[in-house]
């Protein structure tokens, strides 16, 4: 009779334990499925980029970004200035996906190449995104960050899809 108490007690220590692993994977499931963006204003947030921008590149050339808003959407003339001659490198066009709760852009080269990427602010300071084939998310090759340091100043980075980092400026704001 001793046994069978014993084994009784150790199936309910069992069960119990198996109950209260569900209940904690149940629950850190439905916290890591939350949108830690939700409640930040995005489309507030990108204002905080609008004037020109640059970034040391090379030697010689300078990376110029104008950013200027358009109704809910904005868009950024890109260009280089090598050995003081100013050359076209590309329009971003982004909007906000109300829906996603992400913003769009879509990057147009002079020649018609183009990239499209999918991105949201993890913060009030820092932008995430995902250079992506045609909107599709599943399809990330680089993977990019801007990170506002102060109102004045912001570092662009992207990482490969190893997460190497194979890119960074530090952009200052002119205008």
């Amino acid at each position: 009779m001793l046994v069978i108490t014993k084994f009784l007690n150790l199936m309910k220590q069992i069960c119990l334990t198996i109950v209260v692993a569900l209940f904690m994977l149940t629950i850190s499931k439905e916290i890591n499925a939350q949108n830690t963006t939700q409640n930040l204003d995005q489309v507030k947030l990108m204002q905080q980029f609008l004037g020109s921008w640059q970034a040391k590149t090379g030697k010689d050339t300078l990376e110029l970004w104008e950013f200027h808003q358009y109704g809910k959407a904005f868009i950024i003339n890109v260009s280089q200035v090598v050995n003081k001659q100013k050359i076209s490198l590309y329009i971003n066009n982004i909007a906000f996906s109300t829906k996603e709760g992400k913003f769009k852009g879509f990057a147009l080269w002079p020649n018609g190449s183009y990239t499209t990427w999918i991105g949201a602010y993890a913060s009030d300071k820092i932008f995430k995104g995902d250079m992506v084939q045609n909107f599709n998310p599943e399809t990330t090759f680089i993977k990019f960050q801007n990170v506002l340091k102060n109102p004045n100043e912001w570092t662009y980075a992207q990482t490969n899809k190893d997460g190497v980092k194979i890119l960074e400026y530090k952009f200052i704001k002119i205008k």
